[in-house]
C-alpha cells in the first residue's frame, strides 16, 4: 500500500493523535512561528524515533520493549518497526510541556517567537512532559481493553501499573533532548521568524491543551477501570491549574487591598 493511503489510514484509526497535532501546530504558529514549529516538529519525531528504535533493540533509553505490528501494518503507517504516530506524539507532548511551563514560571512570550530556554524552564517542562507519560503509558500499555488495541509490552513489566521506572527515565531523556536542542538552536541564530499570529488568551489556551491531553488518557483510564490512574491525571490537572490560577488571584487580592486602589481605577 502507498505510504500516502497508509498515512491517511493512520489518520482515520488514530484521530486522537492527529487532533492534538493539529492543535500542536495552531498554538505553535501563534507563539514560535512557522520555521521554529517546522524545526520543533522534524526534531521531535526524529529524537522520539531514534530514541524508540535503539529502546526496542538495546532497551536505552526507555527500557526494553517491543511493538505488536501483525494487527495494524496494514492499515497504519509504520517506519521500521516503529508506530508513525507514536513516535510523532512526542512532538506535542514536548511542546505543551514547554510551553505550560513558560506559563507556570511567567516567563514572558517573545514577540519574535524566541525560545526561552533557562535550566528551571528546562527542568519543568520535561518534568511536566513526564507527568503526561504517568498517565499515558498504564493506559497505552492496556490498548486491547480500548480502541487504541495491543500496541506493545515491555519485556519486563514494571512496578508502576506495569511500567517500569526506565521508561520515564526515557521520556525525561528525550524531553530534555527536544527541549535543549531546540534552546540551543536558538542561541546559535539558526530560527528566525515572528509568530504568525498572536494567540487570544494564550495563557488558557496552553493551559487548557496540556490538560485535555491528560484528562483524554484520564477518562480513558476511569473507562477500563484503571481508576487510580484517572484520579493521578485529576490531580496533575488540578495541580497545574491551581498553580496558575492561585498566584494571581493573591496578586489580585493584594492590589484590592492596597490603599488608595479604588482612586486608581
Amino acid at each position: 500500500m502507498h505510504v500516502l493511503e497508509l498515512l491517511a489510514h493512520t489518520v482515520v484509526l488514530r484521530p486522537y493523535v492527529f487532533c492534538f497535532l493539529a492543535a500542536f501546530v495552531a498554538i505553535a504558529l501563534g507563539e514560535i512561528g512557522p520555521r521554529r514549529t517546522l524545526v520543533w516538529l522534524v526534531l521531535g519525531y526524529s529524537v522520539a524515533f531514534a530514541c524508540e528504535y535503539a529502546s526496542t533493540r538495546n532497551g536505552f533509553p526507555f527500557g526494553l520493549y517491543h511493538y505488536f505490528d501483525a494487527a495494524t501494518r496494514d492499515r497504519e503507517l509504520w517506519v521500521s518497526n516503529i508506530p508513525f504516530m507514536d513516535s510523532l506524539s512526542f512532538v506535542f507532548l514536548s511542546f505543551v510541556g514547554y510551553a505550560t511551563a513558560r506559563r507556570l514560571l511567567a516567563v514572558p512570550v517573545d514577540p519574535v517567537g524566541r525560545i526561552q530556554l533557562s535550566p528551571l524552564l528546562l527542568g519543568l517542562g520535561t518534568l511536566l512532559m513526564v507527568a503526561i507519560d504517568l498517565v499515558c503509558d498504564p493506559v497505552a500499555l492496556r490498548g486491547d481493553r480500548w480502541f487504541l488495541g495491543k500496541l506493545y509490552d515491555y519485556a519486563e513489566p514494571g512496578a508502576f501499573f506495569g511500567v517500569p521506572l526506565t521508561n520515564y527515565l526515557g521520556w525525561a531523556f528525550v524531553g530534555a533532548v527536544v527541549l535543549g536542542a531546540m534552546g540551543t538552536l536558538e542561541r546559535a541564530g539558526w530560527l528566525r521568524g515572528a509568530p504568525l499570529y498572536q494567540l487570544p488568551r494564550a495563557r488558557g489556551v496552553v493551559t487548557a491543551f496540556y490538560g485535555a491531553i491528560v484528562l483524554f488518557n484520564a477518562a480513558v483510564a476511569f473507562w477500563i477501570g484503571l481508576a487510580p490512574v484517572g484520579w493521578l491525571g485529576l490531580a496533575i490537572v488540578v495541580g497545574v491549574t491551581a498553580w496558575l490560577v492561585v498566584p494571581r488571584a493573591l496578586r489580585e487580592g493584594a492590589l484590592e487591598a492596597a490603599p488608595g486602589c479604588e482612586e486608581a481605577r
